[in-house]
């Protein structure tokens, strides 16, 4: 029961975040228009300062606690994620907190190739 109470929660979050990330994308498509080059990068920038506001103001650590992976896999949890890593490696030191964030990106990096190699696969032989 705890675990089906937690990926609600991950997935409510996660939900959230999207929703927030769409509605910068819908802004700035009106504001621009759809051919726009910039419009994904100035989406993730705004997400981007999502996350430091929500990180700096305590906000973001209180919504990982509570919905735990949901928080972290958008792409400003990521960044909120990131931070985490780093400050919980300064007690060793600027090495400890740089070892902690690279380990974060190559996890994160090396599950999505993994994710991308088995839809990959997947995707050829049901086309097939």
């Amino acid at each position: 029961m705890r675990e089906s109470k937690s990926y609600m929660c991950a997935f409510l979050v996660g939900g959230i975040y999207a929703a927030i990330g769409q509605v910068f994308l819908l802004l700035y498509v009106s504001i621009l228009g759809p051919e726009s080059p910039y419009l994904m990068a100035l989406t993730l920038a705004s997400m981007g300062v999502i996350a430091l506001i929500t990180y700096t103001t305590g906000i973001h650590q209180r919504v990982s606690a509570w919905s735990g992976w949901g928080s972290i896999l958008p792409f400003n949890g990521f960044a909120c994620a990131v931070a985490d890593m780093y400050e919980k490696g300064a007690k060793d030191g600027f090495k400890g907190s740089i070892l902690n964030v690279i380990d974060l990106v190559l996890w994160v990096i090396g599950t999505g190739a993994l994710l991308s190699i088995v839809v990959g696969i997947a995707a050829f032989f049901l086309a097939a």
